[in-house]
């Protein structure tokens, strides 16, 4: 026979039992539903940073290649007064250059062609007063999508 000692440890834990009873299996579903959404989120950031990182590679290119025709006008200063120089956005490479600048232009734009997507340029050479500014607009299609508009950037410089 159970004396009281024994009946009161016997109805506690069967007490403790039944109130325990399912709560770690909740516990674990809030635990696995907060942890997932913790990883997505961390997904989502990770996703973002390597398109950014992306975006960020090919203004560094829109940038060097402006700078680089910047530098072939530079040398190449009578021609560019000249108009030689100038060209409209989504114009096509001559395919047989005659002279320097014609081969500038030809070389600049397969440049932007091979480094940024659907890379396209254009450069005018404007006379102010005694002053030559150049121009040079460089777009490009960021997301690769070609639903967007195309993302351009304009270098302006003294001649």
């Amino acid at each position: 026979m159970l004396n009281g000692k024994d009946m009161r440890k016997r109805v506690y834990r069967h007490t403790i039992d039944k109130a325990q009873q399912g709560a770690t299996l909740i516990e674990i579903l809030i635990t696995v539903l907060v942890m997932s959404v913790g990883l997505v989120g961390m997904a989502t950031l990770q996703f973002d940073a390597v398109k950014l990182n992306n975006d960020a590679l090919l203004r560094t290119k829109a940038v060097n290649l402006a700078n680089d025709m910047a530098d072939r006008i530079r040398a190449n200063p009578d021609a560019a007064e000249g108009g030689d120089y100038d060209f409209t956005l989504g114009a096509t490479a001559p395919t047989s250059p005659a002279d320097t600048a014609e081969q500038d232009q030809s070389d600049w734009l397969a440049a932007l062609a091979n480094e940024l997507p659907s890379g396209q340029g254009s450069v005018a050479v404007n006379r102010v007063g005694n002053i030559s500014e150049v121009n040079i607009q460089v777009c490009w299609d960021e997301d690769r999508s070609g639903t967007q508009p195309a993302t351009c950037f304009t270098f302006v410089s003294g001649l």
